[in-house]
């Protein structure tokens, strides 16, 4: 099953060629579903339009979107038209070129592989041959959007989004832990889109991490949930030992006997607060180890360092425990 993305047009005649060509390029391709962005135009033929896509693959639904009289889509409906896990077919052939323009970005940042454009040779007919009337051309899918949006600053972007979402304006001017954490992340991204010392940007962002750590092991011996699960389930939580140890044993213990879906969400962050600890030990003995820490490395730090901050923001007092802190001290 697919779905079909492509833009109305007045010219039926058009729109038929397109459906045909589709049919041809993708016999074996089962279509039920077309979205069709018309313009104010179009729509009013969309009854038609649908009509030539049902006699070329049968049965299917027609999801129509408005598009905006310059021809652009509004952002929240172009991320809803492609947030699903059907397989696509992206046709750019009609509208302006700032429809197909979005739609071709929109194809290659979901990394959708079947995107046509039909190339007249002669004015629409009754009669149109391939190869001689006209020509349907798969374009070929840009194999670089990673490296596009780093330099396009698309992701740092996202990632400055994330930032303001996490942390308040009074948090990210707080003392203590929470500015630690703060700005570590926040100098980590900048540094990753700004050049390629991955090493300062990993040192960056884990900088933070035993702070975290620390407050989430006096946070256990604290909290009073905390400790009635650990003198039910006999867990030691103490400061005499590793902290990671001693969290990653409690995580074990709660995931498989805790509820609290609060607790749980910290539970949930050990295992990558052990691993931002080892890539901290890496950035911090570079000279001694010789490890290059590449920029999938880095960016993983980061996906790893916002997703623990997520996790503890589920928890409102472990994030109230660390501001307490960092206004104690």
């Amino acid at each position: 099953m697919a779905v079909l993305y492509t833009v109305g047009n007045i010219n039926l005649q058009t729109v038929e060629l397109v459906a045909k060509a589709i049919k041809e390029s993708e016999p074996q391709i089962m279509i039920r579903r077309v979205v069709i962005f018309d313009s104010a135009e179009s729509e009013k033929l969309q009854n038609e339009q649908i009509e030539i896509y049902r006699k070329y693959f049968g049965s299917l639904v027609r999801e129509g979107i408005r598009l905006n009289d310059d021809g652009s889509i509004d952002t929240q409906l172009l991320f809803e038209a492609f947030s699903n896990k059907e397989e696509k077919i992206v046709d750019l052939s009609n509208g302006q070129k700032v429809t197909s323009s979005l739609l071709f970005m929109a194809a290659n940042l979901c990394q959708i592989d079947r995107i046509y454009y039909l190339m007249l040779r002669t004015a629409p007919a009754e009669t149109m041959i391939r190869g001689r009337d006209y020509d349907y051309v798969k374009m070929k899918k840009i194999d670089c959007v990673n490296k596009l949006a780093k330099i396009s600053c698309f992701d740092l972007i996202y990632y400055n989004d994330e930032l303001q979402k996490l942390f308040s304006e009074s948090e990210r001017r707080s003392g203590g832990p929470m500015k630690v954490i703060y700005e570590g992340l926040l100098n980590g991204i900048r540094g990753f889109f700004s050049g390629n010392d991955y090493r300062s940007v990993v040192s960056n962002v884990t900088i933070g991490n035993e702070k975290i750590i620390n407050s989430l092991l006096a946070f256990l011996q604290a909290d009073e949930r905390c400790r009635r699960f650990c003198r039910k389930y006999g867990v030691t939580v103490t400061a005499d030992r590793d902290p990671v140890g001693i969290l990653t044993f409690f995580s074990r213990s709660y995931v498989k006997n805790g509820k609290d879906k609060k607790i749980l969400a910290l539970a949930g962050i050990t295992n990558l607060l052990a691993s931002l600890r080892e890539y901290r030990n890496i950035s911090a003995h570079y000279s001694e180890n010789g490890i290059e820490l590449t920029e999938d490395e880095a960016r993983i730090v980061i996906n790893m360092g916002i997703e623990i901050i997520k996790h503890i923001r589920v928890n409102e007092d472990f994030w109230e425990f660390i501001k307490k802190s960092g206004r104690e001290s």
